[in-house]
Formats: structure tokens, sequence, C-alpha cells
């Protein structure tokens, strides 16, 4: 799939001619520019144009579309690569308006840095069964306190609670890990916050992530889940199993739980022996 995202826009002076020719077929067939501002907007503020995150990524008026349409060679080497990247890029994209630059090979529509990572994985190894997709993730969307063993004094009977994000961005789920507690028996505060991709995978999702501060590899498998995505009803509760890759090793796997919280301000914790609660520690024991 890397051919996928080499595709779109890095500044490449035939892209700039290849957008000018899609625009003036799509004219000629009766699109009006007015209408290709809106889709725009629309994909731009859904998340689904990828490199153009929608915080930080303008709107392309009307007139500013035509002015490329109509544009000659030295006008059109002038524009802004912003405002041609993030029209181009929507174009690579949009089953609206097929175009020369659409590609239907292209699945994941979003605008979070991972989105490359994500279309790979699922192009190259991703299950071709389901029943689960990502539409079914939106299930997932939200917070979660996630229940584990505290990595940070293996052999103590002690275990964290951290707080697991699930943000829809575009037609697709990313997650980020947040763990910000001290470590009462190694005597040691830990602040980690690790990002990654959300992939379907059968009956079962798996978090693929890294650290956003050092070199560590997480990997989640969650295979039971109340009730099961649906794509509708929000998960309640899940379990499955993670591993984490970091320094030397070795690199243990543990269970974990998850378990959705509303609360408008969610916090880490650590749990020392014989404090976590029994209902919890059941899913975490072997």
């Amino acid at each position: 799939m890397v051919e996928v995202y080499s595709k779109f826009f890095d500044g490449r002076l035939e892209q700039r001619a290849a957008l000018k020719l899609a625009l003036e077929l799509l004219n000629a067939g009766r699109e009006s520019d007015q209408k290709i501002e809106g889709l725009l907007a629309r994909y731009i503020s859904e998340g689904r144009v990828p490199n153009f995150p929608s915080k930080t990524t303008s709107p392309v008026s009307r007139a500013t579309i035509q002015r490329i349409r109509k544009a000659g060679d030295k006008a059109l080497a002038g524009i802004r690569p912003a405002t041609i990247g993030v029209l181009y890029n929507f174009l690579c994209n949009c089953e609206e308006l097929k175009t020369g630059l659409f590609d239907e090979r292209v699945r994941i529509h979003s605008a979070h840095e991972f989105a490359p990572l994500l279309e790979s994985l699922e192009g190259h190894v991703g299950a071709q069964d389901g029943p689960l997709n990502n539409k079914k993730l939106r299930s997932l969307e939200g917070v979660f306190y996630l229940y584990r063993k505290a990595w940070t004094s293996l052999s103590a009977n002690t275990y964290v609670r951290c707080i697991l994000r699930f943000d829809w961005v575009g037609d697709a789920l990313f997650y980020t890990e947040e763990q910000r507690f001290y470590d009462s028996v190694a005597k040691h505060p830990f602040n980690e916050i690790d990002t990654g991709v959300v992939l379907p995978y059968g009956m079962n999702v798996v978090l693929l992530g890294k650290g956003n501060r050092k070199d560590m590899l997480k990997f989640f498998s969650f295979h039971d889940f109340t009730p099961f995505p649906d794509g509708h009803q929000k998960v309640r509760t899940m379990r499955g199993n993670f591993i984490a890759v970091y320094n030397k090793g070795p690199h243990p796997g543990f269970r974990a739980y998850a378990q959705r919280t509303e609360s408008e301000t969610p916090s880490t914790e650590f749990y020392k022996p014989g404090v976590l609660d029994p209902s919890i520690l059941e899913y975490l024991q072997d």
C-alpha cells in the first residue's frame, strides 16, 4: 500500500497539473466549483483529508478553486502548497467526485498521522472475513479505564489503572494510552503516553502503538466485549492481553481489562498489593 500514499501531494509540478486537469474535467461534466467547495469543507471538518487535520486546515473557497482551474503554468506553480495539497488529497479520496486522482484502493480516509500505517496493515495483514470492520469499531469511541499489571514493579502483586482513549478521526479509530502514577513499591514516578492504530481482526480488536517519548512498541489484543461492537451501541467493558517491547527485555505479556468511564476528569491510579477491587482483579490473574 505504500504506492497508494506516495500518490498524495508532495509538491511536484506534475501533481499541480493533474489537479488542474481534474478540475477542468469536473467543470466540463457540470460539477460546479461551489459543489467542490462544499464537499471539501465537509471532508476537512470530518477529518477525512489525509495529511490535513481539521484543526489546522482552512477550507478552500470557490474563487480559489476557480483560480486553480483557470491558472496558467506560472500562476499554477505559485499557488501555496497547502492550498493545492488539501484539494489534491481530497480528490484522491472523494467518492462523490471520481476523477483521475481518485483511487479505489484507498480505504482509510483519515487525517490522523497513523492513517497510512492502518491502511497498510489492513491491506497486507487484515482479516478478510470479518465480522468486525472499521465502521463497527466506532462502538469503542470514548474513554476507558484500562487495568493491568504494573510493569514498574513486576515482582510484586501491583496493578495500574491507565486512561485509554479512542478517537474517531475521518472513518477510522485511533487510540491513546496515558499512564501517570507513582509506584510506591518501586519508589518512582512514571509518566508515559502511547499512541497507535486500532485494527479489526475477525472477532478481535488489535491495538498497535508506540511511545511518544521513547522507543517502545505496544501490542494489545481484545477478544471479549460487552456488548459486542456493532458501530451503534457503546462497548462498556472488554478484556484481552498486551505486551510491550522496550529496552533489552525480556518482554512478558499480561492480561488487560478495560471499563468505560463517563468521568469528565479521568485519572490514573497505582494499586499496591491487596488494594485492587477483587471483581477487577479476577480478570487480570491467570
